[in-house]
C-alpha cells in the first residue's frame, strides 16, 4: 500500500523534489537548475516546457535514490513560485507563451493604470502582465472558442501535465495573481471583464489540500493523487509549523522574507507589510502578513565577487574572523529598499571605508546588513495594532542558514532565539504535508515529525547593545 509523501518544490531558479515518510522522515531529494532569460531590459522569461522536463527529471531520480517507485507515493503536494504566468493549448498540453517570472516588470505601465482606476496591484502581479501576454498568443480567439486557451502560474501548469487535463490552483496561489475577490473567495469576474480575458481559460480554484487531481498513470507510471497545492513562503510557514497567529517564520534566500500569521483575520499592515492567503480549506481561510527584502543572498554574493571573498565558506570564515566593531555599515538596497520602506528608488551604500578596512570587514558587514534589515521587518510588523506580542521563538529556513554566524546575529539583533529547519528549504517539506493531509495521512493541522530543526541560536548580548547597534547603522545608512 503506498504510504510515503512527495513534495515538490518549483522555486525561482531551482526545482526540487523531497520523499519524505508520514513520520517526516526524508528519504531522499534531488534538485535540478531552472534557467531564465532577459530578451530585453525588465524582461524575465523562462521555459515552461523545460520546466516540465525538469520536474519528471527530478521527481524520477528522487524515487530511484530511495529505491522506491511511484506506486509507494500516497500523495504529491507542489509548491511553487508565485504570479508568474504562462499559456498553453489544453489540447496538447505545449506552452504558447514564454513563462513570464514574477519579478518581469513589462507590466508596469499598465499597473499604474490600473492604480488610477483603485484597483490595488503591483507590477509583479500577474494581473499587470496577463492582457500583453494573452493578446501575442497566435490566434488566441480561435483558441479560445475552441475551448483550447488556458492560463495560470507554473503550479497549474506542471499539475495540468501531471494530471493531462485537470486545471486547477489553490487560493493561496490565486491571491497574489490579482484576481482572487476575499469576499465571494471566487475569482473576481469583474476585473476580468474589465481587461477583456474570459473566466473559462482561468483554472478552477481548489482548497490549499484534498484529492484536487491525479497524475495520470502514463506520466510517472502510477496514478499518484496530487492532494496539495500551495504558494511557496506558504508552504514554508507550513513547513515550519508557523500557521499559528502571531508565529513567525524567516526564508532567506536571493531576497529575504518574513511572514507572520494572523489566523482568520485579514490583516493590512501598510503598502509595503501585505495580507496574504495562507490556505483555503473547507470554506476556512488563514492569512499572514508579509513582508519582502528584497536582496539578500544576492546582496552577499555581489560582494563576494566585488571584492574577491571567496566561496561561501570563506566569506563566513572571513566574517567571523573580523572584529564586531569596524565602523562599516552596509545598506543591501541593490533593488531598491523593501520593506517595511517601500523606497524603489534607494541604492545599496557602504559607508566607513578607510585604508584600512579588511576584506573580513566588509564580510561581516554584509552578513549583518541581512539581519538588521529582517529586523526592521519583524519589529514593523509586530509594532501593529492588536498584532500581539513578538513570538519566543523564530524559525528560519533557506539556502542562506547555511551561514551559522547570519543566524547568531540574528538571534542577537533580534533578542529571540533562532531555530534552524533541518531541511533548509522548507517549501517542499510544507508541500509534503499538505499532501499528508490531503489523502488523509496526516490531520488537518498536523505537521508530526516534519518540523525538525537542527540547531537553535540563542542571544548572546544584551538587549541595551542590541539596540545601540541598530540605532547606529541606521545612522549610517541615513535611514532615520
Amino acid at each position: 500500500m503506498p504510504e510515503l509523501l512527495l513534495g515538490l518544490d518549483a522555486g525561482t531558479t531551482t526545482l526540487t523534489a523531497c520523499l519524505f515518510t508520514p513520520a517526516g522522515d526524508l528519504l531522499s531529494q534531488a534538485s535540478g537548475a531552472i534557467a531564465t532569460t532577459n530578451p530585453a531590459p525588465g524582461l524575465v522569461e523562462q521555459d515552461a516546457a523545460k520546466i516540465w522536463t525538469q520536474t519528471k527529471r527530478v521527481i524520477r531520480k528522487t524515487l530511484a535514490l530511495a529505491g522506491r517507485s511511484a506506486h509507494d507515493i500516497a500523495g504529491l503536494g507542489i509548491t511553487t513560485q508565485r504570479t508568474s504566468l504562462v499559456m498553453w493549448d489544453r489540447k496538447t498540453g505545449a506552452p504558447l507563451s514564454p513563462m513570464v517570472v514574477w519579478s518581469d516588470l513589462r507590466g508596469a505601465g499598465r499597473a499604474t493604470e490600473l492604480q488610477a482606476l483603485g484597483i490595488g496591484v503591483s507590477p509583479q502581479q500577474a494581473i499587470s502582465k496577463l492582457e500583453a501576454v494573452w493578446r501575442a498568443v497566435p490566434d488566441y480567439e480561435s483558441l479560445l472558442a475552441q475551448g483550447r486557451l488556458a492560463w495560470g502560474n507554473i503550479d497549474s501548469y506542471l499539475i495540468y501535465r501531471l494530471s493531462r487535463g485537470t486545471h486547477v490552483t489553490d487560493r493561496s496561489q490565486a491571491w497574489p495573481l490579482g484576481y482572487l475577490d476575499l469576499q465571494t473567495q471566487a475569482w473576481n469576474q469583474r476585473l476580468i471583464e474589465l481587461q477583456g480575458l474570459d473566466i473559462k481559460a482561468f483554472p478552477t480554484l481548489c482548497d490549499s489540500w484534498g484529492e484536487m487531481a491525479t497524475c495520470h498513470p502514463s506520466v510517472l507510471g502510477a496514478a499518484i493523487p496530487i492532494a496539495g497545492d500551495m504558494a511557496d513562503q506558504q508552504a514554508a510557514m507550513v513547513g515550519q509549523g508557523t500557521e499559528g497567529d502571531g508565529a513567525c517564520k524567516v526564508t532567506y534566500g536571493t531576497s529575504a522574507t518574513v511572514n507572520v500569521g494572523t489566523g482568520g483575520k485579514f490583516r493590512f499592515g501598510g503598502p509595503t507589510l501585505p495580507p496574504m492567503v495562507l490556505s483555503g480549506v473547507k470554506g476556512e481561510t488563514r492569512f499572514c502578513i508579509e513582508g519582502m527584502i528584497f536582496t539578500a543572498g544576492a546582496a552577499l554574493d555581489w560582494l563576494r565577487r566585488s571584492f574577491s571573498l571567496g566561496n561561501h565558506a570563506a566569506f563566513e570564515a572571513l566574517a567571523a574572523a573580523a572584529p564586531p566593531e569596524s565602523g562599516l555599515a552596509v545598506l543591501p538596497a541593490f533593488q531598491g529598499l523593501g520593506a517595511p520602506h517601500g523606497d524603489l528608488g534607494r541604492r545599496a551604500v557602504i559607508t566607513g571605508l578607510s585604508l584600512a578596512t579588511t576584506p573580513g570587514q566588509i564580510a561581516r558587514a554584509g552578513l549583518e546588513s541581512i539581519a538588521l534589515r529582517v529586523c526592521e521587518v519583524i519589529e514593523r510588523i509586530y509594532g501593529l495594532d492588536d498584532m500581539g506580542p513578538r513570538p519566543d521563538m523564530v524559525r528560519v529556513d533557506g539556502g542562506l542558514t547555511g551561514n551559522e554566524l547570519l543566524l547568531q546575529m540574528q538571534a542577537d539583533l533580534l533578542g529571540i532565539p533562532i531555530a534552524r529547519h533541518a531541511l533548509r528549504e522548507a517549501t517542499a517539506c510544507g508541500a509534503a504535508i499538505c499532501a499528508g493531509r490531503g489523502v488523509g495521512l496526516l490531520g488537518a493541522t498536523e505537521t508530526s515529525g516534519f518540523v525538525r530543526h537542527d540547531r537553535v541560536f540563542e542571544p548572546a548580548i544584551s538587549a541595551d547593545a542590541a539596540a545601540s547597534r541598530i540605532n547606529l547603522w541606521r545612522q549610517q545608512v541615513q535611514l532615520g
